[in-house]
C-alpha cells in the first residue's frame, strides 16, 4: 500500500515537473511560486542529481537572520520535515558542523552531518552560508535511516534595506536510499519552499534574536555602511546594475544621483528611501534606454510595470534571466 501512495505522489510531482515554465539561465525551470517564494530546480549535468533554489526576502535585519540561522535546536521549527537538530562541533561563531534528522512523509527517516561555513561580505552587503556533507564528526548509522552523504548548499542574504533581506537557498543533494530518486526528490524538491516560508514566520517573532544581534559584529559593520555614502553607493548601484542590460547607462544614472545616495545614507538605510530611490533610477533608465519618447513618458506613471521591477529586484538570482529591459518591452511590444 505505501509503495503504491508513493508511485502516485511521484507521478502527481511528474505532472507539475512538467508544468513549469523554462527559463534560459542556466537551465532552471521555475516549479512554484507563491507566498513571495520562488522556487527552481535543474538536473545536474553528468548525474542523476537534481539542484534547487528558492528566493525571497524577509522583513528583517541581515544579521538578526544570522542569528536565527546560529540558533542549531531551533531549527526543527523552520527547517522542512526536520525532527531534530544538534550541535556536535563548534570552531567559531560562524564556522560549525551539525547533525540533523530529518522525518518527510512517504519516505524513510534520513539523518546528515553537515558543516556549516558563514562568510559575510559587508563592502558588497551579503553574506554566504555555504553548507556540506562532512565525515569529520564520525555519528554511528541507525539502522532505522538513511544517512544523506551528499549534500551541499547555502543560505546567502543580501541587503536591500536596513530592515528588508534577499534570501536565497540553493541545495543539492543525494537523497540516498532504497527507492528510486524520481520518488525521492518528488517529496524533497519542495525543501526549499517550504523551508523559506517557515523561517519567515519564525523571523517575525524576532525580538529575542535581535537583541542577540545588538552589539555583535555583523550590527556594528552593517550599521557603518548604512549611512557611508560611498558604501551605499557601490551596494545600491550594484543591486541595480545587476537587472538592467546596459549596465553603462545605469552606472551614468547612479553616479548623477548624489542626492538619493544622500538620502538613504541619512536615512540609515531605511528600505522605503532605498526604493523611492530606486524606482527614480530605473525611471531615468526607462526614459533614457526607450528611443520612443512618448511610449517612455507613458510607462513611467504604469504602477504595475513598477512594482514589478520592485519586484525583480527583490527576487532577482542565478535563475532567473529576466531584466528591467524584459519586463519594459512586454509593455510596448
Amino acid at each position: 500500500m505505501k509503495k503504491n501512495i508513493i508511485t502516485v505522489i511521484a507521478l502527481l510531482f511528474c505532472g507539475l515537473l512538467l508544468a513549469g515554465n523554462v527559463n534560459a539561465a542556466g537551465g532552471w525551470t521555475k516549479i512554484k511560486e507563491s507566498s513571495g517564494i520562488k522556487l527552481y530546480e535543474r538536473s545536474v549535468p553528468g548525474t542523476d542529481l537534481m539542484e534547487y533554489i528558492a528566493v525571497t526576502t524577509i522583513d528583517a535585519k541581515m544579521e538578526v537572520i544570522g542569528e536565527v540561522l546560529r540558533d542549531i535546536p531551533q531549527y526543527p521549527k523552520w527547517v522542512a520535515d526536520c525532527a531534530s537538530t544538534r550541535l556536535e562541533k563548534k570552531y567559531d561563531r560562524n564556522t560549525f558542523v551539525l547533525y540533523l534528522i530529518l522525518d518527510p512523509p512517504f519516505i524513510e527517516k534520513r539523518d546528515i552531518i553537515l558543516k556549516d561555513e558563514a562568510v559575510y561580505d559587508y563592502d558588497n552587503g551579503n553574506a554566504k552560508i555555504n553548507f556540506f556533507s562532512t565525515d569529520e564528526v564520525k555519528i554511528p548509522i541507525d539502522k532505522n535511516r538513511t544517512r544523506v552523504t551528499v549534500m551541499n548548499g547555502l543560505f546567502q542574504m543580501e541587503y536591500l534595506g536596513r530592515s528588508k533581506t534577499k534570501f536565497i537557498y540553493k541545495l543539492k543533494t543525494d537523497p540516498a536510499g532504497n527507492i528510486p530518486k524520481k520518488v525521492a526528490y518528488a517529496v524533497m524538491k519542495n525543501y526549499p519552499y517550504n523551508t523559506l516560508k517557515k523561517l519567515k514566520e519564525f523571523v517575525k517573532d524576532s525580538k529575542k534574536y535581535s537583541d542577540i544581534a545588538k552589539g555583535t559584529e555583523e550590527e556594528t559593520q552593517i550599521n557603518a555602511r548604512s549611512v557611508n555614502e560611498a558604501s551605499v553607493k557601490k551596494i545600491f548601484g550594484d543591486t541595480l546594475m545587476r537587472v538592467v542590460k546596459d549596465k553603462a547607462t545605469m552606472a551614468a544614472i547612479i553616479a548623477a544621483d548624489s542626492e538619493g545616495i544622500k538620502n538613504i545614507a541619512a536615512s540609515g538605510g531605511a528600505y522605503t528611501t532605498v526604493e523611492k530611490t530606486a524606482t527614480d533610477a530605473f525611471l531615468k533608465y526607462i526614459d533614457k534606454t526607450l528611443a520612443d519618447k512618448k511610449i517612455a513618458e507613458s510607462l513611467k506613471n504604469n504602477k504595475k510595470l513598477v512594482a514589478e521591477i520592485t519586484e525583480l529586484v527583490q527576487t532577482d538570482s542565478e535563475a532567473n534571466d529576466e531584466t528591467v529591459d524584459s519586463i519594459v518591452a512586454r509593455y510596448y511590444r
